[in-house]
């Protein structure tokens, strides 16, 4: 059995050297290399902690796992795993437990046009590494 990363909200302490928003990539990342410069951290994420095992399995556990937000309403719980912002123009997708979207992210990259990387303001390191950038991928 795996212990949990989180803790009780009754373990809040009344002050903190520290307080992150987020969990998720820059999040944990910041809250580890504080804690490990010795200062007094609190990482707050929304949501809740998913262990192996916990994740949805089937098409009706992930369709409970999902909330809409949009400019009319919230609909559906607010700790499920996937929140998908509805906007006129731009619709997002993100992870609403500990560690953030990247609990959603399913190790996906999707290649990008190719011309992305001729584009000037990249390095010009990185627009002739066509090797690296394929690696990546």
């Amino acid at each position: 059995m795996m212990n949990r990363l989180s803790s009780a909200i009754e373990a809040l302490q009344p002050h903190y050297e520290i307080v992150i928003v987020g969990s998720g990539y820059g999040g944990a990342i910041a809250a580890s290399r504080m804690a490990r410069a010795g200062r007094k951290v609190c990482l707050l994420e929304r949501g809740r902690e998913f262990m192996a095992g916990e994740f949805p399995s089937t098409p009706l556990e992930g369709a409970s796992q999902v909330q809409y937000n949009t400019g009319l309403a919230q609909i559906g719980s607010p700790l499920a795993l996937l929140e998908v912002h509805v906007n006129p123009d731009v619709n997002a997708v993100v992870g609403c437990g500990l560690g953030g979207t990247s609990l959603i992210n399913a190790n996906v990259a999707l290649r990008p046009d190719p011309r992305l990387w001729q584009d000037p303001r990249w390095p010009a390191a990185v627009r002739a590494d066509a090797a690296g950038l394929a690696a990546g991928y």
